[in-house]
């Protein structure tokens, strides 16, 4: 999660807890009376402050040092990151009745103009999105339980979208289709981009797909998904 975080957010985040460690140390053990005890302080509070942060990296579970501290301070998920640990329950809307009837059309060398293809109403499908998060991994698993597919990402990032004022995950996936069609692929790279919306919990944006490139059968839609649990 760390390396979406601007730098003036990251300082933040690492140096106010050091600095009250060091207050700390100079209230209960004193001040420093020479360079050496100086550099002692520094020394000794910074191995605490880093076994710290690994500790806590180290938790995605609800109950994890750092997911606490986001509950207990809400304002945290807008002013850093949000944590968006948990299962979302949502749908994908995909343009494959669009390409299934221009196939259909290529086929039969039928004409069609672009207002029948504008009137084709998009594919749902139910999705469920599973995400994971420390403070420095990130993980998104998906499966769509109308075919059965499943994806997990293998590269992602949260930012925050300066023109928006919003956060956004983006990341790319490959999708595992265990019982694929002739239109389909066993395998297929993927990616998404979702607008994080924190007053109703949810994730929204568009998707796209590598699925049968060669043939153009390569689909898009938009997922929208919420959160249903921790």
């Amino acid at each position: 999660m760390f390396a979406s975080l601007s730098l003036k957010r990251l300082l933040a985040l690492l140096l106010t807890p050091y600095g009250l460690l060091l207050l700390f140390w100079v209230m209960f053990v004193g001040t420093p009376n020479s360079l050496q005890e100086l550099w002692r302080m520094v020394g000794l509070t910074t191995t605490v402050w880093v076994a710290v942060i690994f500790i806590l990296g180290g938790f995605s579970g609800r109950f994890a040092p750092w997911r606490l501290l986001w509950q207990l301070v809400p304002q945290l998920n807008d002013a850093l990151f949000p944590d968006l640990n948990g299962v979302w329950s949502g749908k994908t809307s995909s343009n494959w009745p669009i390409i299934e009837r221009l196939k259909l059309a290529a086929a039969s060398r039928e004409k069609i103009n672009d207002g029948e293809l504008d009137g084709i109403a998009l594919k749902d499908d139910d999705v469920t999105l599973t995400i994971k998060a420390t403070l420095f991994t990130l993980r998104v698993s998906a499966e769509l339980h109308g075919t059965g597919s499943k994806s997990h990402s293998i590269t992602e990032r949260v930012s925050r979208d300066k023109r928006k004022d919003k956060f956004e995950l983006y990341y790319v996936y490959q999708q595992d289709t265990f019982e694929p069609k002739s239109t389909d692929d066993s395998h297929h790279l993927g990616a998404a981009s979702l607008a994080f919306d924190r007053e109703k919990w949810a994730l929204e944006g568009p998707y796209w797909t590598r699925r049968s490139w060669r043939q153009g059968l390569n689909t898009a839609g938009m997922i929208s998904v919420k959160r249903a649990s921790r």
